[in-house]
Parts: C-alpha cells; sequence; structure tokens
C-alpha cells in the first residue's frame, strides 16, 4: 500500500522518547518497512526535514545523514514539486473555508495533493491543529483518509 507522508510525521520519529507520536511513527515506520509499504511524500519533504532537525541538537554535520536515514526508514518515494501544484490549487479553492479557519499552511496541501494523485490510501500526519481535528479529516476524506501515527498503524496491521 501507497502511504502519504507529512513531514511532521517522520519528524516526530526522532523527537525525545516520550514526546507525543514519538512512539506511534517510529513504529509506523517499522510497519512500512515489515509490511512492504511505499511512503510517498513532496519534495517538500527535502526542505522540510533538514530545517527541523537543524533546529534541534542534532549536529549540523548530521543533518544530512539523518535525512537520508529517515527517508530509508519509511520508505519514502519523494516525489517532485511541481506535477501537483494545479491539484493544490484546487484543493486550497474547495477547502478554503477549513483553510482559512483552521490556517492550513498551503505547503500542507501540497502533501495531500502528492498521496492523492500518487494513489495513496492514507495520509499521516501528527498535525492537531487544523488536518488531524475531525471536521478537516470528515472534508479531506473524500480525496485521502488522513491519520495521525498510532491510527495509521492500526490500519495497516489490520490490512
Amino acid at each position: 500500500m501507497r502511504v502519504g507522508l507529512d513531514a511532521s510525521t517522520l519528524i516526530a520519529s526522532i523527537k525525545r522518547a516520550g514526546e507525543k507520536y514519538h512512539k506511534d511513527a517510529r513504529k509506523l515506520s517499522e510497519v512500512i518497512l515489515r509490511g512492504g509499504h511505499e511512503g510517498v511524500s513532496s519534495a517538500l519533504l527535502l526542505m522540510e526535514l533538514p530545517g527541523a532537525l537543524a533546529s534541534t541538537r542534532l549536529p549540523v554535520e548530521v543533518v544530512y545523514t539523518a535525512t537520508v536515514s529517515l527517508l530509508d526508514k519509511f520508505n519514502v518515494s519523494v516525489m517532485p514539486y511541481e506535477p501537483y501544484v494545479e491539484k493544490v490549487i484546487e484543493l486550497m479553492l474547495e477547502f478554503r473555508d477549513l483553510k482559512a479557519r483552521f490556517s492550513i499552511p498551503s505547503a500542507d496541501f501540497h502533501y495531500l495533493a502528492t498521496s492523492y494523485q500518487e494513489g495513496c490510501e492514507l495520509f499521516v500526519t501528527t498535525d492537531e491543529r487544523h488536518l488531524l481535528r475531525q471536521e478537516c479529516k470528515r472534508e479531506l476524506s473524500k480525496y485521502v483518509e488522513t491519520l495521525d501515527p498510532s491510527e495509521a498503524v492500526k490500519r495497516l496491521a489490520a490490512g
């Protein structure tokens, strides 16, 4: 199965033990690899991941190695940016009320558009401020089922 991944999910897997979603994100990477699933993400990931890693206590000289390691651990195929822009615009227009009400960044629509157009059944994020709100999940489900890492692990385990 192809699983859309938000940068926040990969980042959660390397946060300090005990932080929310850390354990579930690590479990998700194991389930993806063990199950032969493919992680799919927008090229935005290649900007967001190193930026997030650099803002932690991780030494700068290790940021690139850690980024590559995370891509491997989640079996991520990084999709180019440009082919999904038209769908991003369509989604932002369709969900403009949600975007405005919950301040959903345009980048999140790129992750969603990429996941949808790549045929992902699931999109996994840790973003509770907007994408994981029940209203957003319900509305976005017409394109891709949006789950947190714990929900995704259960869904993948159920087959």
